[in-house]
């Protein structure tokens, strides 16, 4: 039948590319929705149809960039999809949160370590906990006091004879404002031992500050002062656990020597959004075990003096978060932390 009038014309014009535009979304993969990918299309199968952006909310060369660097390839290859890895430092890891968050949730991941979870609890993070959803768990590790080998205080008898004779004079180099840190100095307060916590947003800022004098010890882990173990710069004065910690070497007291009776160990781990779909979570989480076996990552724990058993699959490691934000709730009230 032939069109009567340039209307009609119009019309069943407008109605053919209506059609058209309607058949293409319903056989294309749109994969940047917030549900993951779309009802029943890559979110539900579980995989991943673009690149991930993997976030260290830290600077490059510490410890969670480390870890970031050297998981996100075998993850890579488990699903199929390239994870590069970009550093966004600032506010205690909460700045590379908030950009995680604002990607798609199915093309991003952060490292957050035991600290950033602080901020949390204390009420000064930029995100609230149900936004992330956890991956994995992939390492843990106590925290020591280091001093400078040159410095004025080589060991914890010196260190702490200094605390005790001027509270909050003796300087100590620390993450941030409210942090683990500060609970673990919190629980030497308790016992007589008052330091006064000076925050740096860089562990190379820490490190310096030691190094310069400006600090007199420096709260660390093993492997984010190896480097300057090694180059005979720091030793450890006082280790926050029970019990000698396998591999590192020196004449240091334990915390729990001085009555310190319960310790928040620094652990890391993979977390996505919470908007991520279950499905893809768990291809994550079975992606991430193969990172806890991967040769190049488990010789980086041991340099590093990471305990045994840090990998937690996501339904463990999400018990985990929830059990440490009650701990560190607690203990941080405990020790005058959290007002």
């Amino acid at each position: 039948m032939r069109m009567g009038n340039t209307r009609e014309r119009w019309v069943a014009a407008v109605s053919a590319v209506a059609l058209g535009v309607a058949a293409f979304a319903g056989c294309g993969d749109t994969g940047g929705e917030k549900s993951g990918g779309g009802g029943g299309g890559a979110g539900a199968s579980g995989e991943f149809k673009r690149p991930i952006t993997m976030v260290v909310p830290f600077g490059p060369g510490v410890g969670s960039d480390q870890a970031a660097r050297l998981s996100a390839p075998v993850i890579e290859k488990e699903i199929g999809q390239q994870i590069p890895v970009v550093n966004v430092p600032g506010a205690t890891g909460n700045t590379g949160m908030t950009k995680m968050l604002q990607g798609p949730p199915e093309q991003s991941l952060a490292i957050m370590p035991a600290d950033t979870l602080a901020t949390v609890v204390a009420g000064t993070s930029s995100f609230q906990l149900d936004e992330v959803a956890p991956v994995c768990r992939i390492s843990n590790a106590p925290s020591s006091l280091w001093v400078n080998t040159k410095g004025k205080y080589k060991d914890w008898d010196a260190l702490g004879k200094a605390a005790k004779e001027n509270p909050g004079e003796v300087a100590v180099a620390t993450v941030g404002k409210g942090g683990i840190d500060d609970i673990a100095l919190g629980s030497l307060e308790q016992q007589g031992f008052k330091f006064r916590a000076v925050p740096f947003a860089e562990g190379s800022e820490r490190k310096g500050a030691v190094l310069s004098g400006d600090t007199e010890a420096i709260f660390e882990q093993a492997g984010d002062v190896k480097e300057n173990v090694d180059a005979g710069q720091f030793k450890p004065a006082l280790l926050f656990a029970d019990k000698k910690q396998e591999g590192l070497e020196g004449d240091y007291t334990l915390a729990s020597e001085l009555g310190v009776e319960e310790f928040l160990d620094q652990w890391r781990g993979i977390f996505a959004n919470s908007e991520l779909a279950p499905e893809q979570l768990k291809t994550l989480s079975d992606a991430c075990s193969k990172v806890e076996q991967d040769p190049k990552f488990d010789e980086f724990r041991k340099k590093a003096l990471e305990l045994e058993g840090g990998f937690m699959d996501s339904e463990e490691f999400g018990k985990f978060v929830k059990d440490e934000q009650t701990k560190i709730k607690d203990l941080g009230a405990k020790y005058g932390v959290f007002k």
